[in-house]
């Protein structure tokens, strides 16, 4: 199994249009962020998690030529906008909660049908547990409340298991709803949507509450915003454990 960081930003990516400050000046590369998007490739077959407004770019960059399922978190703009790539490619498996996916064909509103119509091999599904090769994939509850609206939008991570490694992805998260099935994690890969817990999320700060909880063996930060400078950022969290920030194009081979 391999795991590779497509893209580690916030909803704006960095740098942020418009802006001067200095992540988003920095010629530090690990500063340059698409949104947040993962790829777990197991024997033959590639996962991805999320497809936002730089999924094209990301799929031309990293040259994947083959995507077999297709996993999505939740439906804010930043994690699902560019569906349009999945028409490309046959027999892709979309797959999350019944939650998340009836929240999908909302946003979608006219263009619901517009994927099958495309592309009439794609299969949609919502599922509790799939294999993939010898790993186990599962969703688990989330919850991403935003400050401006009352009702939390539906959202999920995953949990990926084989015989001798587990970890997980949650992006996006305001509150775990479901701990206790993070249990003995090798690698949590957490939200680090800036310092502290804020619009939905729970930022660094949160994620290293998370971290001395659950006590995985290795944290890894994603979803980063403009105001989180990376090196600054992985020396601060050090002091916590084995914690660090990932940055596009980071490969594990597991």
């Amino acid at each position: 199994m391999k795991i590779k960081f497509l893209g580690t930003g916030g909803v704006h990516g960095v740098p942020v249009w418009n802006c001067s400050c200095d992540t988003c000046t920095s010629m530090n590369k690990k500063n340059k962020r698409l949104r947040s998007s993962l790829m777990v490739t197991i024997g033959n077959k590639n996962i991805i998690i999320d497809f936002g407004p730089d999924f094209r770019q990301q799929l031309i960059k990293y040259k994947i030529k083959k995507i077999d399922y297709a996993l999505l978190t939740h439906c804010h703009g930043d994690h699902m906008n560019d569906y349009m790539e999945l028409s490309q490619q046959k027999n892709v498996k979309l797959l999350s909660s019944k939650q998340v996916l009836s929240e999908m064909y909302k946003r979608m509103g006219s263009s619901k049908d517009w994927l099958k119509t495309r592309n009439p091999s794609i299969q949609i599904i919502s599922f509790r547990e799939i294999k993939v090769g010898n790993t186990t994939i599962a969703p688990i509850k989330l919850e991403h409340q935003k400050d401006y609206i009352k009702t939390p939008v539906p959202c999920v991570g995953f949990i990926f298991q084989t015989k001798n490694y587990r970890f997980a992805y949650l992006s996006d998260y305001s509150k775990i709803l479901e701990s206790k099935k993070l249990d003995n994690l090798d690698l949590l890969i957490s939200d680090g949507n800036g310092m502290k817990p804020k619009h939905g999320h729970v930022g660094v700060m949160g994620s290293v509450e998370v971290y001395k909880n659950l006590k995985p063996k290795k944290m890894l930060l994603t979803h980063i915003r403009h105001s989180t400078e990376h090196i600054d950022t992985t020396k601060f969290v050090k002091q916590f454990g084995n914690i660090e920030v990932a940055y596009d194009g980071l490969e594990i081979d597991i």
